[in-house]
């Protein structure tokens, strides 16, 4: 007697199979594509305004329109006094708090704690960019309360075991309708 390999309860996978085709009426949020950025050097400004952190980009092209794009950060950031990091869909600023009076606007900010502490800024962000073209996803950092910002990291930086370096990441993931 012959074993069937799919029936209503599920597949029998004690076999090889060569799949062809697409699946269809599985509905939308599948995974097209997964693009990162990973960041192991120091960058530092000095900048009240917001500056590209050199490294922290990443481009992805979107297979439709209709495509998201989750945008996932792992930033470690320290300061010698207050300051702020933004995202950017190429000139645009998203993912940014409500204005408020002289206040910046941006997904993170911290001040200045202890030289050896870098405050990690762990964020994810879902975007709808409504592009089937190339659209490239930068950081910007400043030091807008005065000193000095830093990506990976502290204010202070001895050599020893105290003071770390770390990395900073940005992955896209297009997330298909």
């Amino acid at each position: 007697m012959s074993k069937t390999k799919v029936d209503s309860t599920g597949i029998d996978l004690s076999d090889n199979f060569a799949f062809t085709g697409t699946v269809s009426g599985a509905g939308g949020g599948k995974v097209g594509q997964v693009i990162q950025t990973v960041k192991t050097d120091v960058f530092s400004t000095t900048s009240s305004s917001l500056v590209d952190v050199t490294g922290l980009t990443a481009s992805i092209t979107p297979s439709a329109t209709s495509s998201k794009i989750l945008v996932t950060l792992n930033l470690n950031i320290g300061a010698s006094d207050n300051n702020t990091t933004a995202l950017f869909r190429g000139s645009t600023q998203i993912a940014l708090g409500d204005a408020s009076g002289s206040k910046s606007r941006s997904f993170a900010s911290s001040a200045y704690i202890n030289g050896t502490v870098q405050m990690p800024s762990n964020t994810t962000f879902l975007d709808s960019p409504n592009s089937s073209s190339e659209v490239t996803y930068k950081i910007q950092g400043g030091a807008v309360g005065g000193g000095t910002t830093y990506f990976g990291r502290g204010a202070t930086d001895g050599d020893n075991s105290q003071h770390a370096r770390t990395i900073n990441v940005i992955t896209l993931t297009e997330i298909l309708a």
